[in-house]
Order: structure tokens, then sequence, then C-alpha cells
């Protein structure tokens, strides 16, 4: 497994419409910024592109890497936002559907909430989590099922027309108590249409948050005892632009150190 992986945060513009087919054609055009930067996650945020799991797909195998995007999923007479995951075959590995659904999209886009349960998907690299939204910084159970599943990393994918500076904050209070990179992934500032209804969606703030690289037992009890706050595991916060942004997730600090900071503070808790 690698200590570290290289990760593509796609901050789109969308089309108004969540369900508009051009959002399809916009996600493989920004997609196309990542051919040859060798990634292994491409990552878009909730709701974009929609719809398209085979277009994706096909990209996920023309990069050779994973991809998670946001789709919707119907089963039955049921619809689920969800985060989707492709591997680097371009294969749908599994989808992680929305619990805690706003008021907004169960009466604008008749999305139920999913069931609750968080799950890790195995990679060529190790285990990520991809709780939606709020899922991950609203409370503290997405993180925590996933930091017991042993995950490496999380991605959570957004819309953030409200509570951007408490997005950071809140995913900054998940990946501290579970000693865990995050990826948060949101649109870029747009205006997004429901019916007959416009609704400015403030975007941007997209961020990489991850643990510091611990060399040895002496740095980390040195780390643990000199520790303040953790502005610094803000590895980068994008602004409200539409763009793509390529970084390094470091997976090795979660792997060595979890079971040492669970231990060091006192969380009861699976290592």
């Amino acid at each position: 497994m690698k200590d570290s992986i290289r990760v593509a945060v796609i901050q789109p513009k969308p089309y108004p419409a969540f369900d508009d087919p051009r959002n399809i054609g916009h996600a493989l055009q920004l997609m196309e910024k990542c051919r040859g930067e060798q990634l292994d996650v491409i990552c878009l945020p909730e709701y974009f592109p929609t719809l398209g799991d085979r277009e994706i797909g096909a990209a996920a195998r023309r990069y050779k890497s994973y991809v998670i995007a946001g789709m919707v999923e119907s089963e039955g007479d049921k619809l689920y936002n969800t985060a989707t995951l492709f591997d680097r075959s371009g294969r749908l590995v599994g989808r992680q559907r929305k619990c805690n659904v706003a008021s907004l999209e169960r009466e604008k886009l008749s999305i139920s909430p999913g069931d609750g349960i968080f799950r890790a998907f195995s990679t060529d690299f190790g285990k990520i989590g991809m709780p939606v939204c709020i899922d991950l910084w609203g409370q503290a159970d997405a993180a925590r099922q996933l930091a017991d599943q042993g995950v490496d990393a999380v991605f959570n994918i957004a819309i953030f027309p409200i509570l951007r500076g408490y997005w950071k904050t809140g995913a900054s209070a998940r990946a501290f108590e579970n000693f865990l990179p995050v990826v948060g992934v949101n649109t870029a500032d747009y205006n997004a249409v429901f019916g007959e209804k416009r609704v400015h969606q403030y975007g941007g703030g997209s961020f990489i948050i991850q643990p510091p690289k611990i060399l040895d037992k002496d740095d980390f009890r040195r780390w643990a005892r000199g520790l303040d706050n953790i502005d610094n595991w803000v590895q980068v916060e994008l602004d409200e632009l539409e763009q793509v942004y390529i970084g390094e997730v470091n997976l090795s600090a979660a792997r060595r150190w979890r079971g040492e900071f669970f231990n060091r503070f006192g969380f009861r808790r699976r290592t």
C-alpha cells in the first residue's frame, strides 16, 4: 500500500439545474486537466455531474484513476444522493448514500435518506470512506464508523450554500478525533435553479486536512505535548472560483499513529 496518494480536487461551476445533462460534458472537460498526472483519486463534488455513470466510468479508465462523483441513484421509486466510486478500470465499486437529507433536497429533488451505515471501500492503496456533505461534518458518527473500519482517508463531497465556515471546522474536528485525512470537495460559487426558484449557492473552500507526518514515538510525544491547535493540519483551502487542484494526501501517519493517538488521549476506540 502507498504511504501517500495524489488526488485531484475538482471544484466546478455547474449549470443551474442539478440534472442538466451538460454537467456531464463539463465534468469531463475539467477531468481532462488530470491527463498525465498519474493520480490515485479524482474527486468531484456533491450532485456533480448527477448523471453519467457510463461517461465517468470511461474517464476513470482513461486516466487510470479512482473517481468519486456526486450522482443520484435510482432504486425502485426512490432517489438517493450518493458519492459514487469508480475504480481505475472504470468499474463501479460502490455508492455511499447521504443519510441526513435536507428539506430542500426532499421537497425539490425527491431525495430519500440512506440507511446511516457508512461503508469503507477498498482500493489498491488502502480503504476510503465517502460520507456526503453534512453526514461528515454535522455529526460524529460517520467518521467514527469509518475510522473503526480502518479507513486511510475520507473524501467528503459537498455543496455549501450556508455554513461554509463551519464545514472546515467540523471536518477538522472529525479529522482530529479520528486521526485521519479528510479531503473536502465543494462546487464553485454559482446560481442553482429548483423548478422556478433560483438559489445562490455560495461555493469554494474545498480543502485537504490531514495529520502531520510523525517520524517515531519520540516525535509523536513531542507533538502531543506541544499540541495547542491543529491549524497546520489544513494543507490547502481553495477560493470560490472553478478550478482543479492537484495535491498529495499522506496516509502513513494515520496508519502508524492512530492507535497511539487514541491511547494517548484515552479514547476508547478500535485500533
